[in-house]
């Protein structure tokens, strides 16, 4: 969207569902920023969020995150406290594990996209429709 002009350009950035992207916003709020997360689909039509992921709008490449009968929430993107690039830190989401009927939070490295931990907990946690990180009070960024 250009402001001044009020003219709209659209452009495929990935071939990747995607829905509810998020992006560093510490550090890329109102800014360009070049990797985006959010929940996937196997197809579009499909409707079913099954996957994280994470796209690379420079490159136009993707990874994913999915596990069978697992169902992510919206993935919030926590900066590492000392990052020194934009995918430095860790993607969280509350995942439901329907097989197991309870829920858990991912942490994935949002570098690689790789799994570090997770935290289970022994009940389903309700979807909600965004997810939200709120910062220690005196924590600096």
């Amino acid at each position: 969207v250009h402001l001044t002009r009020g003219t709209v350009r659209d452009e495929r950035l990935s071939d990747a569902a995607l829905e509810l992207p998020r992006m560093n916003e510490a550090r890329c709020y109102l800014r360009p920023y070049r990797f985006a997360y959010g929940i996937g689909t196997l197809s579009e039509s499909s409707g079913i969020n099954d996957r994280l992921v994470k796209i690379d709008i420079e490159a136009g490449e993707s990874a994913e995150w999915r596990e069978d009968g697992c169902y992510p929430g919206e993935p919030v993107f926590v900066p590492a406290p000392q990052g020194r690039s934009e995918d430095d830190g860790v993607a969280l989401s509350v995942v439901l594990d329907a097989r197991a009927e309870r829920s858990f939070l991912l942490a994935l490295d949002a570098r690689s996209f790789d799994e570090l931990a997770r935290a289970e907990v022994p009940h389903h946690v309700p979807f909600g429709f965004h997810g939200d990180f709120y910062p220690s009070p005196g924590v600096m960024h």
